[in-house]
Formats: C-alpha cells, sequence, structure tokens
C-alpha cells in the first residue's frame, strides 16, 4: 500500500512538472536585431544595455517571446545592406518599403500618420501638404537610405526638380530647416518631438498632419536567416501585443499627446 501512495506521489509530481514546463517555455533561438543608431530610437546606457523607443518595444517583444535579442545599433544605410547581406535577423524599426521587403518580410506593429515639417518662414496654414510638394520654390530634406514618408511619385518629382537635400542623420534634416537650406521636410511624430525639443525649434516650424496617408511602422525579419515558422511566431506574439495595447504605453512617452490621435494599432 505505501509502495502506491509513492507511486502515485511521484506521477503527481511528475505531472506537475509537465504543466509548468508546458507553461514556462523556453526559447533558446538568439535573435540578432539590428536598430537604426539614432535618438530617440536608440542612445547607449551603460546600466540597461540602451534606451529609446526601438529599445523598449523590442524588449517588451522579447519578454512576451522569451527568446534573448541581442542589439546592433547602426546607421540606416548599414542597416539596410546588413538586412540584404544577410547580417542579421530582424530590422527595427522602418515602415514597408519595397527595396526593403525584397530581403525581409515585414511585420506591422502600428500605423501612423507621417508629418510635414514645414519652416515657419513659408508656413501656411492654409495649404495642404500637395501644395508645399507642387510649389517649386521649397526644397525638401530626406534621409539618406530610405523613402519611409514619401510616396514614389513624390520622391520622384523632387529628384527631378532637384527640391531635395539629403543626409544619413536625421538631426541634419532639422539643422536644414533651421538654417535655411530646406523649408520643409517629412518626419514621423517620435523624431520630430525629440528634435524639435533639443534644437528648441518650437517657434521656427509648424506641422501638418497628413492622417489620410498613414504610415505603418513595424519590423523586417530576414527571408534568409529566419525560418517560416519563426516568423510566423513572432507575427503572432506581436498581433498579440496589439490586441492588449501593449505598445500605446512605450510609444506615448515620445511623442506629443496630440499626436496619439493619429495612431493606429496602439
Amino acid at each position: 500500500m505505501l509502495i502506491v501512495k509513492h507511486l502515485i506521489l511521484i506521477a503527481f509530481c511528475v505531472t506537475l512538472c509537465q504543466l509548468a514546463q508546458a507553461e514556462t517555455k523556453i526559447c533558446e533561438r538568439r535573435y540578432k536585431v539590428t536598430v537604426n543608431y539614432q535618438a530617440p530610437n536608440f542612445v547607449p546606457d551603460v546600466q540597461k544595455g540602451g534606451k529609446g523607443l526601438s529599445f523598449d518595444l523590442i524588449k517588451a517583444i522579447e519578454n512576451r517571446m522569451g527568446c534573448t535579442m541581442t542589439l546592433n545599433p547602426v546607421e540606416l544605410p548599414r542597416a539596410f545592406e546588413d538586412l540584404k547581406s544577410a547580417r542579421t535577423d530582424i530590422f527595427a524599426f522602418g515602415t514597408s518599403d519595397e527595396q526593403w521587403s525584397k530581403s525581409g518580410r515585414f511585420i506591422p506593429l502600428y500605423k501612423a500618420a507621417r508629418l510635414l515639417v514645414v519652416s515657419n518662414s513659408i508656413y501656411d496654414p492654409k495649404k495642404s501638404i500637395q501644395d508645399y510638394l507642387k510649389d517649386p520654390r521649397i526644397k525638401f530634406a530626406d534621409q539618406t537610405g530610405g523613402r519611409f514618408f514619401y510616396h514614389p511619385s513624390e520622391s520622384e518629382n523632387l529628384e527631378k526638380q532637384r527640391r531635395v537635400i539629403r543626409s544619413p542623420r536625421p538631426e541634419h534634416l532639422y539643422d536644414f530647416l533651421k538654417d535655411g537650406r530646406a523649408q520643409a521636410m517629412f518626419s514621423s511624430a517620435v523624431f520630430n518631438k525629440y528634435f524639435v525639443d533639443i534644437k528648441d525649434m518650437h517657434n521656427k516650424v509648424s506641422f501638418v498632419r497628413d492622417p489620410k496617408n498613414k504610415i505603418e511602422i513595424g519590423i523586417y525579419v530576414s527571408k534568409r536567416r529566419v525560418t517560416p515558422t519563426e516568423f510566423q511566431e513572432i507575427r503572432k506574439i506581436i498581433k498579440d501585443m496589439q490586441i492588449e495595447g501593449a505598445f500605446r504605453g512605450i510609444v506615448a512617452r515620445y511623442v506629443y499627446p496630440e499626436d496619439l490621435t493619429y495612431y493606429e494599432d496602439l
């Protein structure tokens, strides 16, 4: 009888262990994640390993997945080459783009209205975004390495008219507006708040939000380094987090309060 009780107890313990293992999924996969080495997306931090919007979002996804995600901060042109050459598993974060999609599968996290930043020297509240784009006197600033905020036709027209000045670093674009080399630029609400604040440009620029043209912000997952099964797992976790509103509190720390009304899926 005593032996039977011991056997029942052992069986009970084994069942509990199996249930615990089922609840606590162990992930041995280590993902290499390339992020844009640019505040406010990523800022080095000795104690925490980093900080910034990209850092916070990736850490939230990492905690949910249980997998290790090692961040590799680089400038945007290098990030594109890393994805193209299969030197990274994930790029975070960008918008859906034809060139980037050749090397990676896109998973959106949320949608945000693009933002036109206009120098107050030429700002007219009666003008629309298209009015600014069509005005031959207005030069636009743009970031090298991606056309994330432009429609192809807009970018092509600005190129043909030689009305665009570029730099790989977003802070230079705001400098172009500040010193008059450019009069307008497209940006995200996140970059805009950060640079307008630190460069004290509140009285120098105005904003035109474009709710009809919302841009999907998300990650690119390497087609060569990440298996279809792993891709589907990442996509499901992000979808679950969207439904729960897990990203809203993170994004809210990096934008002006009025910008949140122009976001979707947060």
